[in-house]
């Protein structure tokens, strides 16, 4: 009975282990003798060490996982990462070159972690044309030049939406769409981020919630896709009732004198929120109408906020001087990465938006000196 008992409880064991199979990261990574490779889970807010190996003249490493929901890994040598998407008893095979890992990465055994690698290869070579087209914009010199520029690197990252766009639809039941969602381009610099995105996180918290409502990565995909779409609509409530509050994209940036100013704190004031650079030629002309106005309606609750797109402080500096500008006057030295241009759809320069009192509401958009002026007789008569 006590053998039979024994060869029981055997058989439970087996067939409790093959129910829930290990999962299986293995493989080679050439040129990184005496390197420490680290096996680690990519949790929602931290990524955890769960394993790690000394890497020895072949190169040769394996790792085990037990998954019961698919999630997400990465193998890190040094800085370079290896990004994973593991399910329940894969048996995932890489090799790579640890000089130039995501060049030279290959993968097998995982479609999802394959299409995890093109869409980092596919974001490293985005931010590097946008690197490229930043160095020419930083110097050139004629402003016809730089606006050349500016179109274009708008045109890559519209490129890189667009793919990214084709990515989600395609793949609406796996969650490295939730990986392609949150691409950044630079930190707190989204892939997306315009009102419109909305429904892609709404299709893929939809659809990945029928196929793994338990990952933690879809029940917080699904929060926060919540999140977003309550905001959206507090804000059409807003424009129908006025009763409920919200605010413009922020603008927090630095004076001349070194002080934060803030868009948001000009709430009782009619604002002209307006964008220039001391290269471009245009942006000085208006600017010297604009004083007109200003000095006409500065003490009836009139302000101007002006943002600038140099990258020189000195050169900005000066021209604020020179031309004795008397409004607010702070700069964006990361234009064209510049987060807020995206936020306000900045295309070319000059450009301004009359803000309400309510510092919500926008009234007009691209005023030239004239119009403001008879837009202002008529909000401050």
């Amino acid at each position: 009975m006590k053998i039979k008992q024994a060869i029981f409880v055997v058989f439970i064991f087996i067939v409790i282990s093959c129910d829930n199979p290990s999962s299986i990261v293995k493989g080679k990574i050439k040129d990184s003798k005496g390197k420490m490779l680290y096996f680690e889970q990519v949790d929602l807010s931290k990524v955890k060490t769960l394993d790690s190996v000394r890497l020895n003249s072949a190169g040769r490493f394996r790792f085990s996982a037990r998954v019961k929901i698919p999630d997400f890994f990465q193998l890190r040598l040094d800085s370079q990462l290896i990004s994973l998407l593991v399910k329940k008893g894969d048996k995932i095979n890489i090799n790579a070159n640890g000089q130039d890992i995501i060049n030279s990465l290959s993968i097998y055994g995982s479609f999802d972690s394959e299409n995890l690698a093109k869409l980092n290869r596919y974001l490293i070579d985005t931010r590097k044309q946008l690197d490229s087209v930043s160095v020419l914009y930083t110097n050139a010199s004629a402003d016809t030049s730089r606006q050349k520029l500016y179109d274009e690197y708008m045109n890559i990252l519209e490129t890189h939406r667009k793919y990214s766009i084709a990515y989600i639809l395609t793949y609406t039941n796996s969650l490295t769409s939730i990986y392609a969602l949150y691409q950044q381009i630079s930190p707190d610099f989204y892939v997306f981020y315009k009102t419109t995105d909305l429904q892609f996180f709404k299709i893929l918290s939809d659809s990945l919630g029928k196929y793994y409502p338990r990952s933690k990565h879809v029940i917080a995909l699904r929060n926060n896709t919540n999140a977003m779409l309550n905001n959206y609509h507090a804000q059409l409530l807003l424009r129908k009732t006025n009763t409920v509050e919200t605010s413009l994209p922020k603008v927090e940036l630095t004076d001349i004198y070194g002080r934060i100013r803030k868009l948001s704190s000009f709430k009782g004031k009619y604002v002209l929120l307006s964008f220039w650079a001391s290269w471009d030629e245009a942006s000085i002309e208006q600017n010297l109408r604009l004083k007109e106005v200003y000095n006409k309606f500065r003490n009836r609750n009139f302000e101007i906020f002006q943002v600038s797109f140099d990258n020189s402080p000195d050169a900005w500096k000066r021209a604020v001087r020179f031309d004795e500008l008397p409004w607010v006057n702070v700069i964006d030295t990361t234009f064209p990465n510049s987060s807020i241009a995206v936020n306000y759809n900045i295309r070319q320069l000059p450009a301004n938006y009359l803000i309400d009192k309510d510092n919500m509401t926008i009234i007009e958009k691209n005023l030239d000196p004239d119009q403001l002026y008879d837009k202002l007789l008529v909000l401050l008569k």
